[in-house]
C-alpha cells in the first residue's frame, strides 16, 4: 500500500475530535451510571436555567481542535499528546487530593514537590488551553494571509497554530509560578461548579499577559462538588501570612458562593456541576459577569477578594459531607 496523501492525513486529522476540557477532570463532577460512563448537568450560557444532562465524553468536544500543521503542510497532533502525558500524572494526584476513605481533606497534605510539580504542569496546560484564551488570540492576531499560500485542506488546521505555539512558549514558565506559589486545599459547604475554563485566574482572566497575570492573583480550580485548590495572591499573603504557606480552608456561606460565582462569571460557553449538587439550589448568578463567548470586547473584569480563615492543620472534615447536605447548624460543627 502506498504512503496517504497529504490532504487525506489532514482529511483524517480534521476529523478527530479533541477536548477543550480534559475527560479525566470532569469525572469528579460526574454521577457513575456504568462501565467509564459518567453522567454530568450542563448549563449553556445562552440559556442558563435550562441545564441537561451530558457524559464526560460528549462535552467541550471540538473536532480538530489541538491538531496543528509543520512548516511543509504537515499536520501534527503534539499538544493533545502533551495534554494526555500531563493528565497521567495529574490524575494520580488528584486521586491522593479526592480519595481518602475518612476525610475530605486529605492528609496527605501538603504534596509532595513531585506530586505538587506534576499537578502545576497540569494546571498551567488548563490556563493555556481553553476556548477562551482561543478566542482572546485570535482576536488580537493580525491578518491571516500569511496562511493564503497554504492548501485549502490544511487552511483550518493552521489557524490553530497561533494558539499552539502560544502554549508552548508559555507552559513552562506558567508552571514555575504555579509551583512556587502557596496553595491552599479546601471544601466548600457549597456545592461548586466548573466549567469549560477550569482554572479561574481572579479579576485577570483575559490578561495578555497570562504569566504576569497568574503570579498576580488569586488562582482558583475546582477539585469535585465540594473539594478545590486555592493560591492566594501576593497581596493576601501579605494581609495574612499564614497564607504564605501551604494550608487548609474551609469556605462557608458567602465564601462558598463567592467561589461559585467567580468560577460561572470565567465560563466561556457552558458550566458543569454534578447532578446531585446543584450550585443553583441556594446560589443564582449575581451581576453581569464577563462576556460570554468573548471575542474580544473591551471590558473590565469583575474584582473580588475574598476573606476567609485558615484552617487549623489538625482539623477536617468527615469524607461524608462530601456527598451529603447537612442543615445548617451540622455543617457549622463539621469542623
Amino acid at each position: 500500500m502506498g504512503r496517504a496523501s497529504s490532504a487525506k492525513r489532514t482529511a483524517r486529522a480534521g476529523g478527530t475530535r479533541d477536548h477543550t476540557v480534559p475527560q479525566m477532570y470532569l469525572r469528579h463532577f460526574g454521577q457513575h451510571t456504568g462501565r467509564r460512563r459518567y453522567e454530568l448537568k450542563v448549563r449553556r450560557l445562552t440559556n442558563i436555567e435550562a441545564p441537561f444532562p451530558a457524559t464526560t465524553t460528549s462535552i467541550g468536544a471540538v473536532t480538530g481542535y489541538y491538531w496543528g500543521v509543520t512548516s511543509d503542510g504537515a499536520p501534527h497532533h503534539a499538544a493533545e499528546e502533551l495534554f494526555t502525558h500531563l493528565e497521567g500524572r495529574a490524575e494520580t494526584v488528584l486521586k491522593v487530593l479526592l480519595d481518602d476513605p475518612d476525610w475530605a481533606l486529605s492528609p496527605n497534605w501538603p504534596l509532595t514537590p513531585a506530586q505538587r510539580h506534576a499537578l502545576a504542569w497540569w494546571m498551567a496546560a488548563q490556563i493555556l488551553r481553553t476556548t477562551r484564551q482561543r478566542n482572546r488570540l485570535t482576536h488580537q492576531a493580525p491578518s491571516a494571509q500569511d496562511m493564503a499560500q497554504l492548501p485549502p485542506e490544511v487552511q483550518q488546521l493552521a489557524q490553530n497554530n497561533p494558539h499552539l505555539q502560544y502554549i508552548v512558549e508559555n507552559i513552562v514558565t506558567l508552571t514555575l509560578v504555579l509551583d512556587a506559589r502557596p496553595w491552599a486545599l479546601g471544601f466548600s459547604d457549597m456545592c461548586l461548579l466548573t466549567s469549560d475554563t477550569p482554572v479561574v485566574i481572579w479579576n485577570r482572566p483575559d490578561d495578555t499577559d497570562q504569566v504576569r497575570a497568574a503570579a498576580l492573583s488569586t488562582i482558583m480550580l475546582p477539585l469535585d462538588q465540594h473539594r478545590f485548590l486555592y493560591l492566594p495572591s501576593p497581596f493576601e499573603q501579605e494581609r495574612n501570612p499564614r497564607k504564605g504557606i501551604d494550608h487548609l480552608m474551609h469556605a462557608k456561606g458567602g465564601v462558598g458562593m463567592a467561589l461559585v460565582q467567580v468560577a460561572y462569571d470565567v465560563a466561556d460557553q457552558f458550566v458543569i456541576h454534578h447532578p446531585q449538587h446543584d450550585p443553583w439550589v441556594h446560589w443564582k448568578p449575581s451581576g453581569p459577569g464577563m462576556p460570554k463567548g468573548w471575542e474580544g470586547d473591551t471590558h473590565a473584569a469583575p474584582q473580588y477578594i475574598l476573606e476567609y480563615p485558615v484552617l487549623s492543620p489538625t482539623w477536617n472534615i468527615d469524607r461524608r459531607w462530601t456527598i451529603e447536605h447537612p442543615p445548617k447548624q451540622a455543617a457549622d460543627e463539621t469542623d
